[in-house]
């Protein structure tokens, strides 16, 4: 076998023994992971497993809704989309939607939504010759001074002074 080196892979199996951990260290892997592995569902994650334990009070069933949920935040976050859409698509009440997000995501649906575009704009105030209100209506907000309160609030810095930070 021709060895390859300087690539980074995964590989993932559903079958865990020390047989296989020896067989896919000896074989130049630096660590070995069992299941199950658990999505970090903030953002940057694009991966999605079974959790490994959910709270006594949170079913499969739920758990799924929400990262359905999740992804449809995911897909969308750029338009103006409400709890009670994304409630919409996972199937749930926006109250109960809400409740059971909290619990399986450990922060508020609104707190999810503005991290991901706030995430996005970061990258835009750095890439972009947009305004910052091009930028904020892109990204599905209503108005700058919104944007600006919240991006402030995530980051610690104004979207103006953000953008004239060196890039990272």
């Amino acid at each position: 076998m021709e060895e390859i080196k300087d690539v980074l892979a995964l590989i993932v199996t559903a079958d865990s023994n020390e047989e296989i951990a020896a067989r896919v260290v000896k074989s130049g892997a630096r660590n070995y992971l069992k299941e199950p592995v658990r999505k970090n569902s903030l953002p940057g994650s694009e991966t999605e497993s079974q959790p490994e334990m959910l709270p006594a009070t949170i079913t499969r069933v739920q758990y799924h809704k929400i990262q359905k949920a999740v992804r449809f935040v995911d897909d969308n976050y750029v338009t103006d989309i409400s709890r009670n859409a994304v409630a919409g698509e996972a199937g749930m009440s926006p109250s109960h939607f809400s409740r059971i997000f909290r619990k399986v995501m450990g922060i508020s649906y609104q707190e999810y939504l503005n991290s991901r575009r706030i995430t996005k704009a970061k990258k835009l105030l750095h890439t972009s010759p947009q305004s910052i209100a091009e930028i904020a209506a892109s990204l599905g907000f209503a108005d700058t001074t919104g944007f600006g309160r919240i991006f402030k609030k995530l980051t610690g810095h104004t979207p103006s002074a953000y953008r004239s930070l060196p890039q990272r």
